[in-house]
């Protein structure tokens, strides 16, 4: 039992790290999104509340990338974190745009540093959707009310990434399973279904953060019982 407990839970060490730059590629789209805001404000206190939404943003990234190992993206936070810090002291407008307009430069690059470690774990490129990255919603939508564009975009980078991280969970159950001819493993592989645009349509964001974690747990429990019922037939 012991080499399935080993390879497991190197397993599911793997998934937490990637799931941290799944969530900070959303926190990267955020910062860019806050920022075209800011420069968009046609007032000076938008455009300074704006850049602050920036950096909250650029400060959860540096968290996420921190523990998902892709440093490549620490320059474009560190440099966006210190250029936003810079337009929220300024107290001319012009300043305050010049400063934030580099942070914007800063979350292109995050986005694209990010695309680069997310395509080395995948296997695929994702496109740098930079673009259509956009604010978090934090209230719910009623299904008769039509979602912002940004906030869907948002939801189907998201979707992009957790797909991606959870293919290459049931790619590593897969090569266990098959390694220790653990059919009931395999088995759990066929039930997985991914989730559909007009569900992502009628949730927020953060329900679908809730679908995609409660994927990986049941995925994570599912073929950790099935390795151990096949471990007590081979002892």
């Amino acid at each position: 039992m012991k080499p399935y407990l080993l390879l497991f839970a190197s397993l599911l060490l793997w998934t937490g790290a990637n799931a941290n730059c799944t969530n900070a590629y959303a926190s990267a789209g955020y910062s860019l999104a806050h920022a075209k805001r800011s420069l968009s404000a046609n007032n000076f206190d938008h455009q300074q509340y704006y850049a602050g939404r920036s950096l909250e943003a650029f400060e959860k990234a540096k968290l996420l990338v921190e523990t998902c190992g892709c440093q490549s993206s620490m320059d474009p936070i560190l440099n966006g974190i210190d250029n936003l810090t810079n337009a929220l002291g300024q107290t001319e407008w012009d300043m305050g745009r010049y400063y934030t307009k580099k942070a914007l430069e800063n979350a292109h690059q995050l986005l694209e540093s990010l695309d680069i470690c997310s395509s080395g774990a995948a296997g695929s490129s994702t496109t740098g959707n930079s673009e259509t990255e956009a604010v978090q919603q934090e209230e719910a939508f009623p299904l008769d009310t039509p979602k912002p564009e940004a906030t869907y975009e948002v939801q189907l980078l998201f979707q992009q990434q957790a797909e991606g991280n959870i293919t290459e969970l049931e790619k590593a159950i897969h090569e266990l399973a098959t390694l220790f001819q653990c059919d009931k493993a395999l088995h759990i592989l066929k039930e997985r279904k991914s989730r559909t645009e007009a569900a992502l349509s009628a949730e927020t964001l953060e329900t679908t953060k809730a679908y995609y974690l409660s994927q990986v747990v049941s995925i994570h429990n599912k073929a950790l019982f099935a390795l151990l019922e096949c471990s007590k037939n081979t002892q």
